[in-house]
């Protein structure tokens, strides 16, 4: 079985109201979506997402286009039973020339995104050429469901503590009993106050998680971390920026009783081994799409395992499910309640999996499990290749 065609479609869905984080207002949610067709006729997907996408319009459909015409030779042509190899090849293109490609050193972010949605395709080419799922691939699943928590509180104009309350308890309704908080948008005094009153509308018994998207510096977030713990804080995620982040995540550890979660921005399994083996967080979150695909999940999996620390996946639970299930130490998934926050989740497959009571269903189906919905490509998705 060899792959023939490479069809690569740069998707855009606004959102009905924009959302902030501590350092970013998101006012729509991209991705790139691949699919790997073969002369056995099968097709397989993969999905992206990563710092190409931040560029919108014209110049982010050049990057993608760019690179994707690039890489295309290391992909047509080849097994897709031979992953590892063009895992290999398209990652070395990150630092030097590969089969006389010129490098793409200079957009390696780029490129490691890219290829994040051609490798997903694979795996789920494989799952379909033997008709199992892609965690049998993986070692099989450990678990028939994991648990998912809920993302949610973005900052929003004209915020007032009813509307906090009261996502609250749309959250508890559809059955999660782990929410995630947006902090360092405001002071920590500020944020405090939010997490105090979200605190009391679930209860004691629901699992809280505070997610900084890297806003604070070191002193900040120890501050923060001391007036937030006493609201019984589950993780502390991605509390310093990417530049000097192993150094300050060292140094709050040793000053916070909160647990620290981090590594969703790492885009190699080599990052993903500097957490774990200079013990900078206590869980280790994932991106599959744009950190090298379900490849570089496999390759950190074991590393988890060997530091016995916990993996949380970063986004698109319907393709970490498999990864989640398969792995020893693998956690929990990250999910949104509502289109209003990520359309593209809710619209883009034909069956997509159920998050029921904060828990999906680890898939039994050949591949992924999954099948697009043209209409959306269609309606949100622009064909580059």
């Amino acid at each position: 079985m060899k792959v023939t065609v490479l069809e690569t479609y740069f998707l855009s869905a606004p959102l009905p109201q924009p959302v902030r984080t501590s350092n970013s207002t998101i006012s729509q949610v991209s991705e790139v979506i691949v699919k790997l067709t073969t002369d056995a006729g099968l097709v397989g997907i993969g999905e992206a997402h990563g710092p190409f996408l931040l560029q919108q319009g014209p110049a982010g459909l050049r990057t993608v286009g760019d690179i994707v015409q690039r890489i295309t030779p290391l992909v047509i042509g080849q097994d897709p039973f031979h992953a590892e190899q063009i895992w290999q090849d398209l990652f070395g293109l990150t630092y030097t020339s590969v089969k006389g490609i010129p490098t793409l050193a200079k957009q390696h972010r780029q490129l490691v995104t890219a290829m994040s949605a051609i490798d997903i395709a694979l795996w789920d080419l494989k799952g379909k050429a033997i008709n199992r799922p892609v965690h049998a691939l993986l070692g099989g699943a450990l678990r028939e469901r994991v648990p998912a928590y809920v993302t949610g509180f973005y900052y929003r104009d004209g915020e007032r503590p009813d509307d906090l309350v009261r996502e609250a308890t749309t959250y508890l309704d559809k059955g999660y009993r782990t929410l995630k908080v947006k902090v360092a948008g405001l002071t920590p005094e500020a944020d405090a106050e939010r997490v105090k009153l979200i605190r009391k509308t679930v209860g004691p018994d629901v699992a809280l998680m505070l997610d900084a998207n890297q806003g604070w510096s070191l002193p900040t977030a120890e501050r923060a971390a001391r007036l937030l713990e006493p609201y019984d804080i589950f993780w502390l995620e991605d509390p310093m920026p990417w530049y000097d982040e192993r150094g300050s995540l060292a140094r709050l550890k040793t000053s916070t009783s909160i647990p620290i979660a981090a590594g969703e921005t790492e885009y190699s399994p080599f990052g993903l081994r500097t957490m774990l083996t200079e013990r900078l967080v206590d869980y280790l979150i994932i991106d599959s799409t744009w950190a090298g695909g379900l490849t570089t999940w496999r390759k950190a999996a074991v590393m988890a395992e060997m530091y016995q620390v916990p993996l949380a996946a970063h986004h698109d639970p319907q393709i970490h499910v498999h990864a989640v299930a398969a792995s020893p130490t693998g956690f929990i998934l990250e999910s949104f309640a509502d289109s209003t926050r990520d359309p593209l989740w809710f619209e883009l497959f034909r069956e997509r999996p159920e998050i029921v009571n904060g828990f999906m269903q680890v898939p039994d189906a050949p591949g992924l499990g999954l099948e697009l919905r043209e209409d959306t490509l269609e309606k949100y998705g622009v064909r580059i290749g």
